[in-house]
């Protein structure tokens, strides 16, 4: 006995029946899932934003699976899987056309997609009614009544996912797929020298092999660093041109954070402070200093930026992304605000020829946090948000005696 079909016409409202749901994608132009056509589901709260990270044709969830890998088109839903998880209560389907301008794609547009859920028992037809059309929120799910419930929408946009991600408080990967390939690969190549894997092998080093990296000081003892810099030395020594050259002892090494704490015996020159509480710095000039290259030049060297991501790779809360060029023996460098504050500490860059201005720096926040656990106790600067911004050479000046080369032997 076959099921009966209904078939949703926009705004209407059906009861999804079969609550571990089956749903199969179409379309009547040449455009292809997962070639041209994306889609993703986005779980929402109460006021419409978005609770976790959605579930793509790239990246499936355990709540949201594609039913078979050579098909894009056909999905699995676990809605009580999903609406079980704490803040959940509307699910958006989206679909969208990948527009990668910088890949020289040809321009596509959405125009119509027709959708099947648990082997046709419910259907919608979704048409673009306008020209030009990117991206579209085509049906939401929702649970009421002890019930789930499906609606059809048609909230269509020409400027693609881009225009939800204010909406919805979240990023959205707007990325071909292929990209992701490509992406992929080159996180695999940058795998040993990327210091973010808390998994990988301790580095291997010869008897008297030697490197460089860079450390700043934040009290008149205590220097931060990254783990990786000081990570298998023997011997860890500091240098700055017109001071004595010092020996330093690590007192906190920490893979997690790529960070490490090293002290010294002689009191420091000088040292710069942590930034206390900052908002909204996304777009936030920044001046790195560090000794990049040491092997070719002792000397201090000044790059300009911007903060340009509050994450990491892969959204990891731990880092922020920047622009200022680094090169290898920049790690370890403070990331400076006009104010003079340290808001992060250099550690890593992405190197790809899809990929440029991939740095990324540990948050202060994490600084602060590993800093106090070992019982350092930094003295409080005054309120930064009456402080003048100082200029790069201003910034340069007033915290070159701070900054210092690093030496390691294995």
């Amino acid at each position: 006995m076959m099921t009966a079909q209904t078939t949703l016409v926009l705004g209407a409202n059906a009861v999804i029946a079969d609550v571990r749901c089956s749903i199969a994608f179409s379309s009547a132009s040449p455009l292809r899932f997962g070639q041209q056509l994306g889609l993703l589901w986005l779980p929402l709260d109460a006021n419409r934003q978005a609770v976790c990270s959605p579930a793509y044709l790239h990246e499936p969830k355990d709540w949201a699976t594609i039913d078979d890998a050579n098909n894009p088109s056909k999905w699995q839903l676990d809605l009580p899987k999903l609406f079980e998880q704490q803040g959940v209560h509307f699910l958006q389907l989206i679909a969208y056309t990948y527009d990668e301008p910088s890949l020289n794609l040809p321009a596509v547009e959405l125009s119509d997609v027709c959708l099947n859920l648990n082997h046709g028992a419910l259907r919608y037809d979704f048409t673009a009614r306008v020209r030009h059309v990117k991206a579209a929120i085509i049906l939401e799910i929702y649970k009421r009544n002890g019930q789930f419930k499906c609606r059809a929408l048609g909230e269509a946009s020409t400027q693609g996912l881009v225009s939800l991600e204010q909406r919805v408080q979240v990023s959205l990967d707007v990325r071909p797929p292929n990209t992701h390939a490509r992406i992929q690969a080159a996180q695999q190549q940058q795998q040993q020298a990327y210091p973010h894997n808390e998994m990988r092998p301790p580095r291997q080093v010869q008897a008297g092999e030697t490197w460089t990296g860079t450390a700043f000081a934040i009290d008149p003892y205590h220097l931060l660093t990254c783990y990786h810099v000081i990570e298998s030395a023997q011997i860890i020594g500091i240098r700055q041109q017109g001071q004595p050259d010092r020996e330093a002892q690590v007192v906190l090494s920490d893979i997690g954070s790529d960070s490490a704490i090293i002290r010294v015996s002689d009191p420091l020159p000088s040292h710069i402070p942590l930034a206390q509480q900052c908002s909204d710095i996304l777009g936030e000039t920044i001046t790195t200093l560090g000794f990049p290259l040491s092997g070719l030049s002792s000397q201090l060297q000044v790059t300009q930026g911007c903060i340009s991501g509050l994450t990491g790779l892969n959204d990891d809360i731990r880092y922020l992304q920047f622009t200022a060029p680094i090169q290898p023996g920049s790690s370890g460098s403070p990331l400076l605000l006009p104010t003079g504050e340290v808001v992060g500490m250099v550690t890593a860059s992405l190197v790809h020829e899809h990929a440029q201005n991939m740095n990324y720096a540990v948050k202060f926040q994490l600084l602060s946090a590993l800093i106090a656990s070992v019982g350092i106790s930094l003295e409080s600067k005054a309120d930064s948000s009456i402080a003048m911004p100082l200029t790069t050479p201003q910034l340069s000046k007033q915290s070159r005696s701070a900054l210092w080369l690093v030496g390691c032997q294995g």
